[in-house]
């Protein structure tokens, strides 16, 4: 039987969510809800659901197995508890989980109380470069982490036009560091678990928007001993939507990845691995990541670190996985969570050998950090976890 879903929240996420699941062949939307009725009703009318401009009596009206909730980022924890307290048992929210630590705490109490289940769909989790990224740390293959760079950056246009004559109100409810490092802080607890951001000092600017930061940038410091930097902006005059690269460095190998391309780059992932590694090991792993669709090549090339005269040496056989272009999938993680629901596990066979699903719980300690974030940058001084 397929499960009964709603969505609430109609914008561009949560439009998205009701195409998504509508032709899913488990999941029947049958109600979506938005205060503009115009937007509910062509949704409703796309997804073959019935429209509403109230989501409390959608919940009361309708005997829902699962709510989708992508309404703007300050705007979760309401709607959130108003369908856990209607008796729905799953619901997956779109990140961040909130913008405030006091209202993740309130949905994840709510969710305890009556048993239901959260999940926040971290999507990035699905791509491939980040699914290989995450294989080659797990299997200790660069040696221990010890530092990376994250840089995640949107085209000014996101902060000033997105959401038509809605954006500045929205945007103004949230940064930087909610709407992007809330992607950046998940990927980086996924890949790097079971450490866990100990502390963190960050700065910020208010020069160009004035409604909110022009970015946050910021160091994370894991209980490993790994250092992180991640940075996101967005008052970049760009050509593309995104910028969005991530590099990691180990103490026996590195990895790094641009996932969507600045000016004069291209998509591309590397890890080059520690010299423990043989031959028949890489191999190993790259049937692996090619049995999931990570489409990777096997490398044996012999590095040439110069430029023009300057030599540092080097020069020895390097073992290496490489891909490029690979297909974004962002979906992956979204059907993990109905597969999730249905096989009573947050480990179901469609997310074999990736850990956990991202639940509630992944949510808060998201919001943790990331408060943690934005209270350094203000303070001028680190913040403990």
């Amino acid at each position: 039987m397929a499960l009964r879903s709603g969505v609430i929240g109609l914008g561009i996420l949560g439009s998205q969510h009701a195409d998504f699941f509508a032709a899913h062949p488990q999941v029947e939307v049958v109600a979506v809800a938005d205060i503009r009725r115009e937007q509910a009703e062509a949704v409703g009318a796309s997804a073959g659901a019935q429209p509403y401009t109230d989501y409390t009596r959608m919940l009361a009206e309708q005997g829902l197995d699962l709510v989708v909730v992508a309404t703007p980022d300050p705007l979760h924890r309401e709607p959130v508890i108003a369908a856990i307290e209607a008796g729905v048992p799953n619901v997956i929210q779109e990140k961040p989980m909130a913008t405030t630590l006091r209202d993740a705490e309130d949905m994840l109490e709510a969710a305890d109380a009556a048993g239901a289940r959260i999940f926040v769909n971290f999507s990035n989790r699905g791509s491939a470069f980040d699914r290989a990224t995450y294989q080659v740390l797990r299997r200790g293959l660069l040696g221990e982490v010890v530092y990376g760079d994250v840089h995640l950056d949107d085209n000014i246009s996101v902060p000033t036009q997105m959401w038509g004559e809605r954006t500045r109100e929205w945007v103004s409810g949230s940064s930087t560091a909610q709407f992007l490092l809330s992607h950046v802080v998940d990927l980086l607890r996924w890949m790097l678990a079971p450490a866990e951001v100990k502390d963190v000092y960050a700065i910020t600017q208010r020069k160009v928007l004035g409604y909110t930061p022009d970015l946050y940038d910021a160091y994370l410091t894991f209980d490993s001993g790994a250092r992180i930097r991640v940075k996101a902006e967005w008052i970049k005059h760009i050509d593309s939507l995104v910028e969005f690269s991530i590099s990691f460095s180990g103490s026996e190998g590195s990895l790094s990845y641009i996932k969507r391309p600045s000016f004069g780059e291209v998509e591309g992932w590397r890890a080059n691995v520690s010299d423990r590694v043989t031959t028949e090991e890489l191999l190993s792993v790259q049937q692996e990541l090619l049995g999931d669709g990570i489409n990777v090549r096997a490398l044996l090339h012999r590095p040439s670190p110069t430029a023009g005269k300057l030599k540092a040496g080097g020069g020895d056989l390097k073992r290496g996985l490489e891909a490029f272009t690979l297909p974004q999938d962002w979906w992956r993680v979204a059907r993990g969570f109905v597969d999730a629901i249905l096989e009573d596990t947050l480990t179901p066979s469609s997310w074999t050998g990736y850990g956990p699903l991202p639940t509630g719980l992944d949510g808060l300690r998201q919001t943790q950090i990331v408060s943690a974030i934005v209270a350094s940058a203000e303070r001028g001084e680190p913040v403990a976890l």
